[in-house]
């Protein structure tokens, strides 16, 4: 499932992100060198998409040219994926050059080949495009409605990838100015992807939530998301999302009055190399800029670029395009004279670098296999365990208190008697209870253990009428904690509160849990009666608390005033 979500994530970043790589010209020379050898098989006409697929971000007339070729060469051949194929990366490049009418007309194409019984990713890519294409067209409601086809076969066979999608349905509600909507939308994409560590390689999220946020008239929510997706854009040559970044942050700052700023960020859209091969991106700068000058009464820049819109809006949106494109000079086939020479040369080195990385592939593969069978091995014996503490030893507990009730029904005279057993009996089963949850691998994550603390917490306290504040920072929950650190975390945790619930009078405890330097921090603090520190030693579970910090190799301080309250600090590294 994993694996899906993540060609979903991998497919989407070339659709939204147009890339570019300076690292990525290697790839492209070495599949040109290949395609050269290559006969004119379907190998050669996957080797043409693959080459159609890495252009789309920052050549779009050479992704259309390569996609032409695979689809001459795939029905010459009649290979149906080759076609189908070749119709999504046209579609993708045409849309990147603003031919929005004829990306659309391969748009349906592909969907046709895609619903002739064929497995659920075409489809998506299918729809995919042309909720795209719509979406640029201004007709958002088609573009929601194809979003929401791709919903329906997500939710089917990839539940996981729904944040993927949940970002570009964020959009066209933004579009259609439906703030709350696109806003929710915007964070369920945030959060998965942000769980999937998949932020870098989706960093039109970051543009997608300033957006939504944008539209609620949260300029500083905007702002922050806007800015922070700059670096992520940069460190991944993500082009078209570092223009749009620009446009949402000129927009704010239009919007607080800033228009200097505002122009100096739009500015910069005009003058990124990528500006011409996306045109979308210049004409919402054009429009923005001539708004401004407007309010600064200079009426020659308005009227520049109002002029400069206009024209862009007529080459965008002009159907004329249709009959233009199809007569497209492919400049590349002049590049390819006098290569055919290397071809000899080419195949030799390529048996060669081909063995090589298939013996390096088949030693990672098995050492990565090794690893996770006995990853796999670990974490059945734990579940094995976990199973044989709830189901043996956690129903025999449950007989002898069922035993004990009985008994103390027939004979009242050891009621005391039984009613200890009793007693002793449930404190045994929570504290199996206990041991059962640490062994657990389900509860490795560190979101779980905060869980379970504070729904115990919140318990033992509410009995006693004493305010509970838990709060914990976000970066925890994307950590793992082993099994032997969580055990004694969450004990400590444990015998704090109940110290905190018998014995302090308070009427609030507040927790809070950081993140310091590769540590956790965990602070406990009650407004009860606090007691006397020089008597640490006599009782309330120290004993208790300072073995489990001692296993934690934990820094653990307590202080304590009489009538002002008491403090627990615990200080450890996650190992």
């Amino acid at each position: 499932m994993k694996t899906t979500a993540w060609y979903i994530s991998l497919f989407a970043t070339f659709i939204f992100c147009a890339f570019e790589s300076k690292a990525q010209n290697a790839y492209v020379d070495s599949f040109k060198r290949l395609m050269l050898a290559q006969k004119a098989d379907t190998n050669k006409v996957k080797l043409l998409n693959r080459l159609s697929m890495f252009n789309v971000g920052y050549n779009a007339d050479s992704s259309l040219f390569y996609a032409k070729q695979a689809l001459t060469l795939a029905e010459k051949l009649n290979y149906e994926n080759g076609i189908f194929n070749a119709e999504i990366w046209s579609s993708i490049s045409l849309s990147t050059l603003g031919n929005y009418p004829l990306a659309i007309d391969f748009g349906f194409k592909a969907l046709k080949i895609s619903n002739s019984n064929r497995p659920f990713l075409p489809k998506i890519k299918a729809n995919s495009v042309l909720a795209y294409c719509y979406f640029f067209l201004g007709d958002y409601k088609t573009s929601l409605y194809y979003d929401r086809e791709i919903v329906k076969i997500a939710r089917k066979y990839a539940p996981d990838s729904l944040a993927f999608i949940s970002a570009d349905i964020s959009r066209n509600f933004e579009a259609m100015n439906q703030p709350d909507s696109a806003l929710y939308y915007a964070k369920v994409s945030y959060r998965g992807l942000k769980a999937w560590h998949y932020l870098d390689a989706n960093t039109h999220i970051f543009v997608t939530l300033g957006n939504a946020y944008l539209s609620k008239g949260n300029s500083d929510s905007a702002l922050y998301y806007y800015k922070a997706g700059i670096s992520a854009a940069i460190r991944g040559y993500m082009e078209t999302d570092l223009i749009d970044m620009y446009y949402g942050i000129a927009r704010v700052y239009n919007n607080q009055n800033h228009p200097d700023s505002a122009i100096r960020y739009t500015k910069k859209i005009l003058a990124d190399k990528l500006a011409k091969a996306y045109p979308i991106g210049v004409l919402n700068a054009a429009n923005l800029l001539s708004n401004i000058y407007q309010l600064q009464k200079e009426p020659d820049s308005s009227l520049k670029y109002l002029r400069k819109s206009i024209a862009l809006k007529d080459s965008l949106f002009n159907r004329e395009k249709i009959i233009a494109v199809q007569n497209i000079n492919y400049k590349e086939l002049e590049a390819q004279k006098g290569i055919e020479a290397a071809k000899v040369e080419l195949r030799n080195q390529f048996i060669f670098y081909f063995s090589l990385a298939g013996l390096i592939g088949l030693l990672v593969i098995a050492g990565i296999l090794l690893r996770n069978k006995r990853l796999r091995e670990l974490q059945n014996m734990r579940n094995r365990i976990a199973d044989d503490l709830h189901d043996d030893i956690g129903s025999t507990l449950s007989s002898i208190t069922i035993m004990s009730e009985l008994a103390k029904a027939k004979s009242p005279e050891a009621s005391s008697l039984l009613a200890s057993i009793e007693e002793r009996t449930s404190t045994i089963q929570e504290s199996m209870s206990d041991i059962v949850w640490a062994v657990n691998p389900k509860n490795d994550r560190f979101e779980n253990v905060l869980q379970r603390m504070n729904e115990f917490a919140a318990e033992i306290l509410d009995a006693k009428n004493i305010e509970l504040e838990f709060t914990s920072a976000a970066s925890l929950s994307n950590l793992k904690i082993p099994m032997g650190q969580r055990k004694n975390f969450y004990l400590f945790f444990k015998e704090v509160i109940n110290n905190a619930a018998k014995y302090s009078d308070a009427k609030k405890v507040t927790v809070y849990i950081d993140q310091k330097d590769h540590r956790v921090e965990m602070n406990i603090q009650d407004d009860g009666k606090g007691f006397d520190t020089a008597n640490l030693s006599a009782g309330n579970g120290m004993h208790t608390l300072r073995r489990r910090a001692a296993e934690l190799y934990a820094d653990f301080k307590i202080k304590s005033l009489l009538q002002e309250g008491t403090s627990v600090r615990l200080l450890f590294k996650i190992t």
